[in-house]
């Protein structure tokens, strides 16, 4: 009887430690949850104030005509940094509807946009000196730095995703290759024009971002296809 009752004892006391390390895995799946959740709020956060930055200090670059600087340079400054200026944005509004399509963040998604800041911070400096020397090194150092940063941005949409990947249509998967072999061979293109017509290259790689901003077909169907599939996740 007494074996009976200490057997009995035991079992309950068993029970009651799995019921509490299922409770408390649980509380911790849920704090890794709005974990993601929050660091994704801070990572967007983060991004706006690194880009606003960048946009400050390229106004900042700029110096007033005086003594040798004249008039006509003060203009090539101005331009420099329009031209600079619509770049970053342009990235700036892909990132940000990049970041609507899913709702936490992980290390690899820090990590991914990490590369893409520093890679777009770069962009500037690379502006000024295709449009102050268009020459065939300049062109392409541009067009490299151009494509890392377009790569990191569409890889930030993988990897922010990657989790849901199951779910994910055919279709869907199809269009996200294609989109990754539209941005490589395009920039592969213009990279190996700026070998033969840097001129060339160097108007089409600043008119990107102007059509890339008001001409976002491609990448808005793909927006618009991860709401529809995480809202029905969630349904």
């Amino acid at each position: 009887m007494n074996k009976k009752i200490k057997s009995e004892l035991m079992e309950q006391r068993q029970q009651m430690d799995d019921d509490e390390i299922r409770e408390i895995r649980d509380r911790m799946q849920e704090r890794r949850e709005n974990a993601a959740v929050s660091l994704k709020s801070h990572l967007e956060t983060f991004n706006d104030g690194v880009i606003a930055i960048l946009i400050t200090i390229m106004v900042l670059e700029i110096p007033y005509p005086s003594g040798s600087f004249t008039l006509s340079n003060f203009r090539e400054s101005i331009l420099i940094f329009i031209v600079s200026f619509f770049v970053v944005a342009d990235f700036w509004y892909e990132l940000n509807r990049t970041f609507l399509t899913f709702d936490s963040a992980d290390h690899w998604v820090v990590v991914t946009d990490f590369l893409f800041l520093v890679s777009l911070s770069l962009i500037p400096i690379m502006t000024k000196w295709i449009l102050n020397d268009i020459e065939r090194r300049a062109v392409i150092n541009f067009g490299v730095i151009y494509l890392l940063c377009t790569f990191l941005e569409t890889a930030l949409f993988y990897v922010g995703h990657r989790k849901q990947a199951r779910v994910y249509s055919s279709v869907y998967r199809a269009s996200m290759v294609i989109r990754v072999l539209w941005v490589l061979v395009l920039n592969a293109a213009l990279i190996a024009l700026a070998f033969y017509h840097p001129r060339i290259a160097m108007y089409l790689y600043i008119s990107l971002p102007v059509l890339s901003f008001f001409f976002p077909h491609i990448h808005h169907i793909q927006m618009v296809a991860a709401h529809r599939i995480k809202r029905n996740a969630d349904d």
